[in-house]
């Protein structure tokens, strides 16, 4: 295995604990997520931030038609974004996320795939966090 990786790839422990978020999460109903705490509501625009910053980096070496973290962002909008406003802002979170990510690197390098776990890692964390929170019922 190279080194700085995971048996999971590059953005493994991202999509390990977003994909348990989103098997945590199914059941809630679109009126519960809006009852999110404003600390996990942060989150959540972190979590898109993350997701935006790690697709720009994962396509500059997977290619210009990778769509792994922006299939993950569509997920999350899915789950979490019940009212309008918040769907924009978990957007303009997550195109904020891609132009810094994009700016950062103009080439797949290993500086490029190593801020890609990084940003995966930190998402990680986001992700699980948000897991444990279970939002309050109306």
């Amino acid at each position: 295995m190279a080194e700085g990786r995971t048996a999971l790839g590059p953005g493994g422990a991202l999509a390990a604990a977003l994909g348990l978020m989103f098997a945590v999460a199914p059941s809630l109903s679109v009126a519960q997520t809006l009852h999110r705490s404003p600390q996990a509501r942060e989150a959540l625009v972190q979590l898109a931030y993350d997701l935006g910053e790690a697709h720009a980096l994962h396509r500059l070496c997977a290619g210009p038609t990778d769509a792994t973290w922006y299939t993950r962002m569509q997920q999350l909008q899915a789950q979490e974004a019940a009212d309008e406003g918040f769907r924009r802002r978990l957007v303009e979170s997550f195109n904020g996320g891609f132009e810094a990510g994009s700016s950062e690197f103009p080439a797949c390098t290993p500086q490029s795939r190593a801020a890609e776990r990084a940003v995966a890692a930190r998402g990680a964390a986001l992700a699980q966090q948000l897991a444990a929170d279970t939002p309050t019922t109306p």
